[in-house]
This record gives structure tokens, sequence and C-alpha cells, in this order.
């Protein structure tokens, strides 16, 4: 059997080496994927560039601000860059969406800012050109037209009931097909990989992006399987579709429904069912709790009489002028914990919601096997929505740090009533060390996205079970 299967591959193989319109086909998803691969690599390398360099101006500007009040520096603040890693120039995801830049000062988290969708225009909506997008959607279109009439063909010219009759088992002949088609994948995939992984060598980019080697690894892996199961179920409707008309019908009725209008069906369910607040409500919410409390009858200004009142009685003074320490200081630092809790509180409602909703995408990847690979992908580029979430926590806890530096040198080192009075200088800004992103640890992914993992592999055990194990055709 194994015999046979290797012949019908080199026939299937050779048949389609003599097809000019083929040959053009897998020529055009080469470029376009040599040529999404380029752009990806020229926008990673500026990016790459334009971060580092404004990281390093923004750095010298905090560390020569010169001598002033800690307070008057947390306002003075700082930018942190999103980094741009490595895998991004494969798959982009959210990276256009998400913001490139974000700055840091006391009392107000600000939102990120220098998202380059927004000088996109509407074409963005068809999505970007990247090497990702080819695999996904194009390189499966390719394979819906070198294998919608691989059975089809045979039946009409009589050559399936011949080889049939000779002792060729219809499961030779189709595991025969598969695997023509399979090499065909390969040919594209391995010399990709293997160019993606020496780029990654080259750039040395593991200060950003942990697991490169693991990654590559799982993101071939992940390809190789929804392709594979792609190619599986091609070749299986063709063996029983009637003719290759309906053949390829079928099959681009699926590419589009699977690939176009599930995932965006999907997307606007989740935020159907799962609506976002306004961002006016949302900031408005946010300053509400701080100023009356979260808790009733708990305003800002009751807050801070019973913190006036506890370190008057820790310290066993009867006025503010008395302590050891500058109680500006620690009324400072107690509103931004106060905010800061005010600010998770919110935040945690708002995560969630997005929670629900990707889950809702996810849960529509067991019908579009599209949806698992683009999720699963984003994952292993470090591009989705936890990878940009992890980093906006890592620079939410960099700003509290700075801020609580701040605030506690003012409280130790200068008196009650002082401001302009005292300056600090290089020696505390040298303290705040310059920040530094790593993307989390390719484990998360297997926390976050089981839903994609395990909706792709039931779609590879479905085109298992779909292998024929007899002689009939349908």
């Amino acid at each position: 059997m194994k015999r046979q299967v290797f012949l019908i591959a080199g026939k299937e193989l050779k048949g389609m080496a003599r097809q000019n319109s083929l040959k053009i086909l897998f020529v055009i998803i080469i470029m376009l994927l040599g040529f999404a691969l380029y752009a990806g690599y020229i926008a990673y390398k500026q990016q790459r560039i334009m971060v580092d360099t404004a990281q390093k101006e923004r750095r010298a500007e905090w560390l020569d601000q010169g001598n002033k009040h800690p307070h008057i520096a947390a306002h003075y603040g700082t930018y942190v860059f999103k980094p741009k890693t490595l895998l991004s120039l494969f798959d982009f995801g959210l990276d256009t969406y998400t913001g490139t830049s974000i700055y840091l000062e006391a009392h107000y988290p600000h939102e990120f800012m220098f998202r380059p969708v927004q000088g996109y225009g509407n074409m963005i909506r068809f999505g970007e050109l990247s090497a990702a997008l080819v695999l996904q959607l194009l390189l499966p279109l390719l394979i819906i037209f070198i294998t919608f009439q691989t059975f089809t063909k045979e039946k009409e010219t009589g050559t399936l009931k011949l080889l049939v009759s000779q002792g060729v088992s219809i499961r030779s002949i189709y595991l025969g097909k598969v695997l023509a088609y399979t090499l065909i994948v390969f040919t594209i995939m391995v010399p990709f990989f293997t160019g993606l992984y020496i780029v990654g060598v080259i750039e040395k980019t593991s200060s950003v992006i942990s697991n490169m080697g693991l990654r590559i690894l799982l993101l071939f892996s992940v390809y190789i399987g929804y392709l594979w199961a792609f190619t599986n179920f091609s070749v299986w409707i063709s063996l029983k579709s009637s003719s290759a008309r309906n053949a390829l019908l079928t099959l681009l009725i699926f590419w589009i429904t699977t690939g176009i209008i599930i995932p965006k069906t999907s997307a606007n369910l989740g935020e159907t069912l799962h609506p976002l607040p306004s961002t006016k409500t949302y900031k408005e919410s946010i300053q509400h709790d701080i100023e009356n409390g979260m808790s009733p009858n708990d305003t800002k200004e009751k807050r801070m009489a019973r913190l006036k009142k506890d370190y008057l009685q820790e310290y066993g003074v009867d006025s503010l002028n008395q302590l050891p320490l500058n109680f500006g200081g620690i009324q400072m630092q107690e509103g931004e914990e106060y905010a800061n809790k005010v600010y998770d509180f919110h935040d945690a409602a708002l995560y969630e919601k997005f929670e629900l909703q990707n889950r809702a995408g996810s849960l529509m990847g067991f019908i579009a096997p599209y949806i698992a690979v683009r999720n699963l992908s984003m994952a292993f580029a470090a591009t989705d929505w936890y990878s940009f979430n992890d980093f906006q926590e890592k620079t939410n806890t960099y700003r509290r740090h700075l801020i609580r530096t701040m605030n506690n040198d003012m409280a130790k080192n200068s008196r009650y009533g002082e401001f302009y009075e005292y300056k600090a200088g290089r020696n505390l800004w040298e303290t705040i060390s310059d920040f530094k992103y790593l993307t989390p640890k390719v484990t998360m992914i297997f926390k976050y996205y089981w839903m994609e993992l395990a909706s792709l592999s039931l779609w590879v055990l479905i085109m298992f079970i779909l292998i024929p194990s007899s002689s009939k055709t349908n």
C-alpha cells in the first residue's frame, strides 16, 4: 500500500508540474509571502530604531531634568515606548491598533498614543498584508484551486474506475493525493520558517521576546496542522463531489464563510452580547469613585481626615508640623494608592468584558479553523491582546513605582508646608531604572488559548476520520 501511495503522489506532482496556471498561482503565493515578509521586516527595523532612539532620548531627559521638587518631577514624568518584537514582522496582530507609546505622570494614567491604524483609512477593514495573512487565507485558496478537481477529473476521465479495478484502493489514492499536496505546502513552509529563524538569530531580539525559537517551532506546527487539515478537507470534497464545478463552489463557499463571514460575525456577536462602556462613561465612573469613594459615605475629604488623625495618633503629636515626616507627601501617596485601587477595580470589570468577547470568538474556532489559527498565530508572535495587556500592566507598575518613589522622597526629606524650598536632583532620578520589557513566556499561551488548541486539534482529528477506509467514493 505504501508503494501505491507514493506512486499516486508522484503522479499528482508531475500532473501539477505540467499545468501552467498552477505554476503561476504557486509563484504568486511565493511572491506575496516574500513581499509580506520583506515589508514586515522593513517596518520592524524602522520602528525598532525609532523606539530605541526615542526611549534613549526620554531617559536622558529624565536624568537631566535638573534640580526640582520630587512632585514636580512626578508631573514632568517620562514616556515609555512599546518595543517591536521580531515575530511581529510575520504577524502584525493587534500592534496596529494598540498604540506605540504612553506618557507616565502623577495622578493621570494616560492611554496609549499613536495607533498606526489612525492613518490607514478605511482600507484597514480588509486587513494588512502580512505573511501570516498569506498563510491563513491565500495559501488555502491556492490549495482549493489545485485540489478541487483532483478526484472529479479522475471520475470524468474514467481513470478512477480503472485504478480501482486494478486493485488500487480509494484509500491509497486519497492518501497519495493528500501527500502530494502536503509536500507542496512543506515546500513553501520549511524554507520560510527556516529563514524566519535565521533572521531571529541575526537580529538577536531575545532581550524583548522570550522563547523565540520555541515560538517559531510552535508557529510552524500550528500552520502545518491547519494547512494539512485544509488540504485533507479539499481532497475529501473533491472525492464526494459529482463534478469539478460543485467541488470548487463548495470549497469557495467554505473558504468565504469560515475565513471572512464567521470571523466578522463572531466579533459583532461578542460586541453585542458584551458591550463595552463608552470612554466618557468609563472615565466619569472612575473619577466619581475617586472623589466620593467606592463605598457609601467615604469621600476624599473623609479619607484624608482619617489619614491625618491616624498619623497624629501614631506619633503622639498635636499638629502636622510636629510630624517627623512631611504629611504632604504621605497625603499625595495615599491619594495615588486609592486612585490605583479604583482604576484596578474598573479595569478588571472592563477586561472581563474583553475576555467574554474573546471567548465568543474562540468558540467560533470550532466552526471556523481560521479563527483558531489566527488567534494562536498572534499569541505565538506576541502581538495578541494578552501580550499587549501584559505590557500595559508592566508600564502601569513602572509608573506607580516612579510616583511612589517621588512622594516617599518628599515625605522623608522635606518638612510640612515646604514645596519649592526643597529640591531633589540626579541622585533621586537615577533610582528610577530605565524601563525594560520582556514578553511573557510561551507557556502562557496554553493557559489563555486552550480553546483554540482544542478546536484546531479537533479539526485535524476529524480530517483523519474522513480518510476513506473502503473503495467507495460517496
